[in-house]
């Protein structure tokens, strides 16, 4: 049965509310867009990296790169570097690009590969990547980039506040159609397993025939409808707990660096995004095990308190889920309100506009189970093939102390996750022609899985060349790479452009 879509309801404001308000406005022209927004609420303001599509994203709303990134204080990301992640000194670099060539046998060959076939240790393989040596030795931003015109291997930094409030103004002013409505919403109410309007705090009823859940963690909509599905995975991630603040400068080197840090401690890791004028920083930990003043005291050790730019710390208590039924009736929930994957690996950005993008499915002007059924599905798929790789970095991993010890003696894999992995432990590697993943809802390519499962200690299928066959091909895609590079701008010259 088709659903008429005329007027649809976004309940809160943030980085979820108006990023799936600047798709519905842009994408549904003839939709009327109501966006409550609580003047109670903060932003949680965590979220600062993205991987690579979020500019893709902005432009399918109409939003310019060069214009947001101005305004957010956006820095250029091009991977995540991992300090101590294997132990002390056992760095790995994970960036958005890999080397990737041709065979005289017509097969695609990647440098995960041919280091294998090269008898190179996976630790090792970081000098054959795209631009390491300029990106991660010398903190400046390498070729192929936006820097150049290019943005096919790009993600950002930014200040997720800024993002919000810079998006409530752009729309305000471009669209007259917006209904932004400030106030707090006292509850949803629901006839038949749909909403049928928002009661707000001052008694005024606001209606809609379709409503978009972004409140959070509070989940105000999706709570009120029920018959959730929440698939719990705090047995493959072991992190339920954040402590974050803002971090000062004490170098201009700081500001050039070109990738997020995430870095393993004795608690769990620290994470740090460096955005134009500050570095946005965070101890993810297990609050079974370390307290809330344990993980403050830490963090502020690391960091020295003369650098924390406020006396004010943001406390985020989280659990690694997700709703399976998302999508209920005439709503579906966006970011954290459809679940959460602890920040390792920058998703939280990402999943928010593939939910954001089920708004597609209204262009037709109705939706109809199918829909629903079609984006439920999808939604739990990335969210379990997004889970499973983050928790592949802590499998099997060396370091000694109570954290590491209790993911060690804990950790459980999913179906799906030991599927992924004897895949490509026991089978012939996939290729860039034929992937093991058919969907297009994926966040992490086969690559990424490949990098992380050799350093885990399970060895992937290989090129099937021989050493020196390998090494020569290496040597001259690192040669390739460095021609196609150029002295790169810094981060601070960039976002000063």
């Amino acid at each position: 049965m088709q659903q008429s879509v005329k007027k649809v309801v976004i309940v809160g404001g943030g980085s979820a509310g108006w990023l799936t308000a600047a798709y519905a406005l842009y994408n549904l022209p003839n939709v009327q867009i109501t966006l409550i927004e609580s003047p109670k609420v903060p932003i949680v303001g965590v979220g600062e990296a993205t991987i690579l599509g979020f500019d893709h994203y902005l432009k399918d709303c109409g939003i310019p790169t060069e214009l947001w990134t101005k305004e957010c204080d956006a820095t250029i990301k091009l991977g995540t570097y991992f300090p101590n992640w294997r132990g002390d000194g056992k760095n790995i670099w994970q960036p958005f690009y890999f080397p990737i060539e041709r065979a005289s046998s017509g097969n695609w060959l990647d440098v995960i590969d041919l280091c294998r076939d090269a008898n190179i240790k996976t630790e090792d393989y970081e000098k054959w990547t795209a631009w390491y040596d300029i990106s991660v030795k010398d903190g400046k931003i390498a070729g192929n980039t936006t820097a150049n015109g290019n943005d096919a291997h790009v993600g950002y930094h930014l200040d997720a506040v800024k993002l919000a409030n810079f998006l409530s103004e752009y729309l305000n002013k471009k669209y007259p159609r917006l209904n932004h409505i400030k106030a707090h919403v006292d509850k949803p109410v629901v006839k038949d397993g749909n909403i049928e309007h928002i009661v707000l705090e001052n008694g005024e009823m606001v209606n809609g025939d379709f409503f978009i859940d972004c409140t959070g963690f509070k989940r105000l909509l999706s709570n009120a409808l029920g018959n959730s599905n929440w698939v719990d995975r705090s047995h493959m991630l072991f992190t339920n707990a954040a402590v974050a603040s803002q971090i000062s400068y004490e170098t201009e080197d700081e500001t050039q660096v070109p990738y997020v840090t995430a870095q393993a401690c004795d608690h769990g890791w620290i994470w740090k995004t460096p955005v134009k004028d500050r570095i946005g920083s965070g101890l993810c930990y297990n609050s079974d095990i370390t307290t809330k003043q344990e993980a403050e005291d830490y963090f502020v050790q690391h960091w020295g308190e003369h650098r924390l730019r406020t006396g004010n710390f943001n406390h985020v208590p989280f659990k690694p889920e997700y709703n399976a039924n998302n999508w209920r009736g005439n709503c579906f929930s966006v970011g954290l309100a459809s679940g959460f994957i602890e920040p390792l690996e920058s998703t939280g950005l990402a999943l928010l506009v593939i939910g954001c993008s089920a708004l597609h499915y209204m262009k037709k002007g109705y939706y109809e189970q199918e829909d629903i059924d079609r984006f439920n599905q999808d939604m739990s798929e990335v969210y379990e093939d997004s889970m499973g790789f983050v928790a592949l970095h802590y499998f099997n991993n060396p370091r000694q102390s109570k954290f590491w010890r209790h993911v060690e003696e804990n950790f459980k894999e999913t179906e799906k996750m030991e599927e992924i992995c004897t895949n490509y432990a026991r089978n012939s590697t996939p290729t860039v022609d034929e992937q093991f993943f058919p969907r297009n809802t994926e966040i992490f390519q086969d690559i990424n899985w490949k990098l992380w499962l050799n350093i885990v200690g399970i060895k992937t299928a290989t090129a099937n060349l021989g050493e020196q066959e390998s090494k020569e091909i290496l040597n001259r895609m690192r040669e390739d790479n460095k021609k196609a590079s150029y002295p790169g701008l810094t981060n601070r010259q960039w976002s000063n452009r």
